[in-house]
């Protein structure tokens, strides 16, 4: 994607560094999978593994889960009930049964449909954080999160997981690209 905003990790607090993370996740997230054939994005070059439409699927689905949350949290009016997505088991992947998981000969989504699944979760999640002050930010959270923010350090860790096997998963397919510039200084 070759996006270039740098902005320095200093004098933040701790809803902008949030925010930051979030935008570097998404940002190398779409950098994994964007430049790739939809056959390339539904392939399981790994037999009994994920393939890279469900990695990003499941992460997507997870920040649009978070997403809900605080929409939840702040009594926001927005467009859109609790999720923007609509949501679908087999991208939860944990606590399903092999004949539940992702496997080759199922429908998966185009890579442009993803990106564009992507963008509008992601600007809604950033849309919803900003709409909220610090306070708000770090007060006590929804289930089993203590605070507001806690699921966003959950969901940038396991991003970045993710991201991590989906780059795996293009060297083993074969996919011959260059890794990406860091975005952030």
């Amino acid at each position: 994607m070759g996006i270039r905003n740098e902005r320095r990790a200093r004098d933040m607090d701790l809803k902008k560094a949030m925010l930051m993370g979030l935008d570097e996740c998404h940002i190398a997230l779409r950098e994994s999978y964007s430049d790739l054939s939809d056959d390339e994005f539904r392939r399981f070059p790994l037999p009994g593994h994920m393939n890279i439409a469900t990695l990003v699927m499941h992460v997507i689905q997870q920040h649009d889960d978070f997403n809900g949350i605080l929409q939840h949290k702040s009594g926001r009016k927005v467009q859109f009930e609790w999720h923007h997505l609509e949501h679908e088991e087999r991208w939860v992947l944990w606590g399903l049964s092999d004949g539940e998981l992702p496997k080759p000969g199922d429908k998966f989504p185009t890579v442009a449909e993803v990106a564009a699944l992507h963008d509008e979760v992601h600007k809604d999640l950033i849309e919803n954080i900003r709409a909220l002050s610090e306070e708000d930010f770090t007060s006590e959270g929804v289930g089993p999160w203590p605070r507001v923010c806690d699921p966003f350090f959950r969901a940038i860790f396991h991003a970045n997981a993710h991201i991590r096997q989906i780059w795996f998963l293009r060297g083993v397919a074969g996919i011959k690209t260059t890794w990406p510039v860091q975005h952030y200084a």
